[in-house]
C-alpha cells in the first residue's frame, strides 16, 4: 500500500504519464513480450470492453501481493479496493474515467521497461579483467609458440584446443547455472582461468612444450565457458524486451576495453619482461574476477524462479493461444522439466535460430583464424613487432568501444517501430565485413597502413551491426524455458567455428599461404551474410503480421 502512495505521488506530478506502481513490480511485466503483455492485460480485463477498471485491478494487486483469495476479510477488501484505485489513477492518463486502457498500460510498462538496471555495472566490471586477461594473450602466445619451436598448424591446434574445451563444457556450464545459480559460475570460471594462464608462465619450452600449451589452453577455455554462462544468464535475467541491447552492451564495451588494454599490455611486457611475465599478470587479474563477482554480484535466479511462477496461473489461462504463426512454439509442456535434447530439438526446427546459428559460427571461425591469418600476416609479411601488433588491435578495439554504446541505443530505438527487426541490422554487417576482409586478403595495399586500415573496418562492421544484435535476436525469437540452453547453443556455435578457423585456416595458411587463408575467411562470411538473410525473412514477416493483428485487436476492443 506504502508503495502504491508513493507512485500516486510520483504520478500526480506527471500527470501526462502513464506510470506503474512499484507495487506491481513482482509481477515482472517489463520482462514479458508485447504479444505476452497483451494477454496478460485481457486476462485482467474480465468484460473484455478494453479497459481495466477499479473492480478488475484488485486482482491485479492480489497476484502481486500474493493473497489467498479465500482469506480476505472486510478490512483486507477495503484496502485492496483502495490500491487498485490507486493504480487505476497512476496508469489512467488518456481519459481520466477511471479506466486503464491497453495504451495506457503499455505505455506504463514501456517505461518501467526502458531504464537499464544498475546491476549492469558491476559485473562489466568483473568482465572487464577478465577479458583484459584474454586481450593479453592475442599478440603474445603466436610469439611464445615461435620461441619454442612450433610451428603454425600447432599454434592452430593450440588456440582449437581453448574453443573444443568451450563446445565440451557449454551445455553443461549452462544446466550447472540454471541449478546452482549465475553467481557461483562467475567466481568458478575466472579461478579455472587463472590455472590455465599459469600454465602457459610455467610450461617448458622442450618437447612438452606443445603438450602443455594445449593443456594450459583448455583450461582457459573450460574457465571462458563457465564464465560466460553465469555472465549471459545474469544479464538476460535483468533485460528487458526494450533495453536488451543496451543492457548487454556494458557486457560488450567491458570486452573491447580488456581487448584494448590487453594487447598493448602484453605486448610491451613481453617485450621488456619477456613473454612469460604476461601470463603472471593475466592470473592474477582473473582472481581478480572471481574475488569481485563474490563482493559485488548479486544472484539473479531467485528473481527469475518468481518470475516464473508469477506467471504460471496466466500462462494456463492463455495456454491456447500460445502458438507461433509457423507452428514452432510448443504447447505448455506437462508436469516435469523438458530435456536438453527436446529444447534443442525445437530451436533447431526454427529458421531464426538456424540463421543466428550460422553467424555465429562464422563469427567464431574468423576470431579463431586471427592467429594463424590476420597476426602471422602482420608479423612475417609486414614484419611487425609484438608491440605493433598489440596497437592495431588497441586501434580497432578503440574504434569498437566508440561505436557500441550509440549502435546498442539505435538497436533498441529501431526494435519499437513497427515491423523492424535486429536482423535487418546483422545482415550489413556481415557484408561489410566480409568486403574488408576480402580486400586484406587480396593484398590490394599490402602495407602496414592500409592492412591494418581494412581490418579496423571489419571490426567496426561487427561492433556496430552484429555484435549488439545477435545476443538480443536470439531471446527475443526464444521463451523464457529455452534461453539459457539457446544461449548454450549460440556459444557452442561460436566455439565450434573458433576450433574450425583455427584448425581448417591454420593449415590453408601453411599450405598454401597466409593471404589465401584471409580470402576463405571472407568468402564464408559472404555466404553466411546470404545465408542469415534467407533464413530470418520469415520471422521479420511474422513480425510485421503480428504487429498488423495485435493493432486489429485493439480496434475491435475499441
Amino acid at each position: 500500500s506504502n508503495s502504491n502512495s508513493n507512485s500516486n505521488s510520483n504520478s500526480n506530478s506527471n500527470s501526462t504519464k502513464s506510470i506503474l506502481p512499484n507495487s506491481l513490480s513482482s509481477l515482472n511485466l517489463k520482462y514479458m513480450e508485447e504479444d505476452e503483455l497483451r494477454q496478460r492485460f485481457d486476462a485482467y480485463d474480465t468484460n473484455s470492453d478494453g479497459s481495466i477498471d477499479a473492480q478488475e485491478a484488485i486482482q491485479l494487486v492480489k497476484d502481486a501481493d500474493g493473497h489467498d483469495n479465500s482469506n480476505i476479510d472486510q478490512k483486507n477488501c477495503a484496502e485492496l479496493r483502495s490500491c487498485a484505485e490507486h493504480i487505476i489513477e497512476s496508469m489512467d492518463t488518456t481519459n481520466n474515467n477511471q479506466r486503464v486502457e491497453w495504451k495506457d498500460f503499455k505505455a506504463a510498462v514501456d517505461r518501467a521497461a526502458t531504464p537499464v538496471s544498475s546491476r549492469v555495472y558491476p559485473i562489466s566490471g568483473t568482465m572487464m579483467i577478465n577479458f583484459t586477461g584474454q586481450g593479453v594473450q592475442v599478440p603474445v602466445v603466436p610469439f611464445l609458440a615461435r620461441a619454442v619451436g612450433l610451428s603454425t598448424s600447432e599454434l592452430g591446434m593450440i588456440t582449437a584446443s581453448s574453443a573444443l574445451a568451450r563446445i565440451v563444457s557449454n551445455v553443461p556450464a549452462a544446466l550447472a547455472a540454471e541449478k546452482f545459480g549465475r553467481r557461483p559460475m562467475l567466481m568458478l570460471g575466472p579461478m579455472l582461468g587463472a590455472t590455465g594462464m599459469l600454465g602457459f608462465a610455467l610450461a617448458p619450452t622442450d618437447s612438452y612444450a606443445f603438450a602443455s600449451f594445449c593443456a594450459a589452453n583448455t583450461l582457459c577455455g573450460f574457465g571462458s565457458a563457465i564464465t560466460m554462462a553465469g555472465c549471459g544468464l545474469y544479464l538476460t535475467d535483468i533485460s528487458t524486451p526494450l533495453n536488451r541491447a543496451r543492457t548487454m552492451a556494458p557486457l560488450t564495451m567491458a570486452a573491447l576495453i580488456g581487448f584494448m588494454i590487453g594487447p598493448p599490455i602484453g605486448g610491451f611486457v613481453a617485450d621488456a619482461y619477456g613473454l612469460q611475465v604476461p601470463f603472471f599478470i593475466t592470473s592474477g587479474a582473473l582472481i581478480l574476477t572471481a574475488v569481485s563477482a563474490m563482493v559485488f554480484l548479486p544472484e539473479t535466479m531467485r528473481n527469475k524462479q518468481h518470475h516464473n511462477s508469477n506467471n504460471a496461473t496466466i500462462n494456463n489461462t492463455n495456454q491456447q493461444q500460445a502458438t507461433d504463426d509457423d507452428g514452432s512454439k510448443q504447447k505448455s509442456a506437462p508436469e516435469g522439466e523438458t530435456s536438453t535434447w527436446d529444447h534443442w530439438r525445437t530451436m533447431l526446427r526454427k529458421p531464426d535460430i538456424q540463421g543466428i546459428s550460422s553467424a555465429s559460427f562464422v563469427t567464431g571461425m574468423t576470431q579463431g583464424s586471427y592467429a594463424v591469418t590476420t597476426i602471422m600476416y602482420m608479423s612475417e609479411t609486414l614484419q611487425m613487432s609484438t608491440t605493433g601488433v598489440g596497437v592495431v588491435f588497441t586501434a580497432a578495439v578503440l574504434s569498437m568501444a566508440a561505436v557500441t554504446k550509440p549502435a546498442t541505443e539505435f538497436s533498441d530505438r529501431y526494435v519499437r517501430i513497427k515491423a523492424n527487426c535486429r536482423s535487418t541490422l546483422i545482415v550489413p554487417g556481415l557484408g561489410i565485413a566480409a568486403l574488408a576482409t576480402g580486400m586484406r586478403g587480396l593484398e590490394i595495399f599490402p602495407e602496414v597502413l592500409p592492412f591494418s586500415a581494412l581490418f579496423v573496418v571489419s571490426m567496426l562492421a561487427n561492433a556496430a551491426l552484429v555484435t549488439p544484435n545477435m545476443t538480443p535476436f536470439l531471446v527475443d525469437a526464444t521463451t523464457e524455458e529455452q534461453r539459457p540452453q539457446a544461449l548454450a547453443m549460440r556459444n557452442m556455435a561460436q566455439d565450434i567455428g573458433v576450433l574450425s578457423g583455427a584448425i581448417t585456416l591454420g593449415a590453408v595458411s601453411q599450405a598454401v599461404g597466409v593471404p589465401e587463408a584471409i580470402l576463405c575467411s571472407a568468402g564464408l562470411q559472404a555466404l553466411t551474410m546470404l545465408y542469415f538473410a534467407a533464413r530470418t525473412n520469415p520471422g521479420r514477416r511474422r513480425k510485421k503480421s503480428l504487429s498488423e493483428r495485435t493493432e486489429q485487436r485493439q480496434d475491435k476492443k475499441q
